[in-house]
């Protein structure tokens, strides 16, 4: 699910803020303000895998998540994102500005036992999915920038296969044309999906 939340008030007091620190600062490439126009392409990048435990970074598509359908490619935009030593690549997801979705599938994969496997040793060494949004961490609620692999519950591992998205906007006719981002909210599940999603069902059971 991804949804637009246009940003009013607070939103907008904070994106002053924000902007209004950076003054006189030294610009970095990659870090300028965009502007959205409505139904432009938002790329959403996918960055390194994670654990407070083992300390050992692994590439997102270490994991059999869905990929590009033109391929993967590194996606590293300044100097700043080469020394933190990121890993970051484009993903297969397309989101367009101001263009609520619900229920869309992104992609079926059979998964082999090798890839079960690292999924599950992966969850249970909490690993944790990275995600950037016009320079922005998607975030959650729950644990800040990022989400986890998935769960380990009462001996079964269960897999976050299931995201619902949200972009938060400003928007300042006065200053400047379009939309700019200004915040992400990813909430991740674990969900048994109906046979019929791809074809615009919506019927979601947890497992």
């Amino acid at each position: 699910m991804l949804l637009m939340a246009g940003s009013q008030g607070v939103l907008r007091a904070l994106a002053v803020a924000l902007y209004g620190s950076l003054a006189g600062a030294i610009y970095l490439p990659g870090f300028a303000p965009k502007e959205y126009a409505k139904e432009e392409l938002v790329d959403l990048k996918v960055n390194k895998l994670l654990s407070v435990k083992t300390q050992l970074p692994y590439s997102y598509y270490y994991l059999a998540y869905c990929r590009p359908h033109k391929g993967i490619k590194d996606s590293i935009e300044n100097l700043g994102e080469t020394l933190m030593g990121d890993m970051i690549q484009n993903s297969p997801y397309e989101i367009k500005m101001l263009v609520n979705e619900n229920c869309k599938k992104l992609c079926t994969v059979p998964l082999t036992g090798e890839d079960k496997d690292k999924f599950k040793s992966m969850i249970e060494d909490d690993y944790q999915v990275n995600w950037i949004v016009d320079n922005l961490p998607a975030a959650t609620r729950e644990w800040g920038d990022g989400f986890r692999v998935g769960t380990f519950d009462q001996g079964k591992h269960y897999l976050h296969n299931h995201v619902s998205l949200e972009l938060s906007y400003h928007q300042d006719p006065a200053k400047y044309e379009g939309y700019r981002i200004v915040g992400v909210h990813v909430q991740p599940n674990s969900v048994k999906h109906s046979p019929d999603l791809g074809s615009g069902g919506c019927d979601i059971k947890a497992l």
